[in-house]
């Protein structure tokens, strides 16, 4: 089964150049392109290429921000970095494991190799960045990580699109919790977190994966010439991910 998705551009200046394994999109700025997250290790000549697909040259990035410390989230940002001189974005907490401090980037359990990096711009909760005609403001919900970043992106039309930026649960399992020797109150803060973001406002909905949001459908809809833009989607996943918390909390018997 293929992995591809058609890179395309989702709204107005926001592109996605995943694939089903992980999501990457960019957005175009009058500054440059602004890349949230670079998958897996292995994905940077298919990200090249995607890009080269919808007209992006990948020497035009000049930001890459990363929503948590995960090796499918910064697998090819020093390849990109290299090509592109992008200054790179991290959380503050997540950037131990960014920088190998702590080995915690999921590397182990996808059997890749670490590649740690040293990141140049460290994000703490409530920060906010303009970048040429965009601007990211950063919210801090741990749970998949400590330093997990969420991200509400003001495009040139004044729209908004979001992206939690971590809901998968594989590091709320009993048996990763205490490989690590992790507190099982990851799951209390990362609700936490799923009530305190549904009071903003927001137009657009972007996984980190492509199952997330329905990357697919969205894609459908873009083909067809339909808008991808619904107020009410953003609290829907929301609490989506809060049903999904409580099977999962009851399977693990927590």
């Amino acid at each position: 089964m293929s992995n591809a998705i058609m890179p395309f551009e989702i709204h107005k200046n926001i592109f996605f150049v995943g694939s089903k394994r992980v999501s990457v999109h960019v957005f175009k700025t009058s500054a440059g392109l602004v890349m949230l997250d670079t998958g897996y290790p292995d994905m940077c000549d298919e990200i090249i290429e995607n890009m080269q697909k919808v007209g992006l040259d990948p020497k035009d990035i000049c930001a890459i921000i990363h929503s948590h410390g995960h090796i499918d989230h910064f697998g090819c940002t020093t390849k990109l970095k290299e090509l592109s001189g992008a200054k790179t974005y991290i959380s503050r907490i997540d950037n131990e494991i960014a920088n190998g401090t702590l080995n915690l980037s999921w590397a182990d359990e996808t059997g890749y190799p670490h590649t740690p990096f040293v990141c140049d711009v460290l994000i703490d909760d409530g920060d906010s960045f303009t970048i040429g005609d965009i601007t990211i403001r950063c919210r801090l919900t741990p749970g998949h990580t400590d330093g997990t970043l969420s991200f509400f992106i003001t495009m040139q039309d004044g729209s908004i699109a979001a992206m939690h930026g971590g809901i998968g649960l594989n590091t709320m399992t009993k048996k990763f919790l205490e490989k690590y020797n992790l507190s099982p109150s990851c799951m209390d803060v990362f609700r936490e977190g799923l009530h305190a973001l549904k009071s903003e406002k927001v137009d657009l909905v972007l996984g980190n994966h492509a199952g997330q949001s329905d990357t697919e459908g969205k894609l459908t809809k873009v083909l067809a010439g339909e808008s991808v833009l619904d107020k009410n989607e953003w609290v829907r996943f929301l609490e989506q991910q809060e049903q999904k918390l409580d099977t999962h909390r009851a399977k693990e018997g927590f």
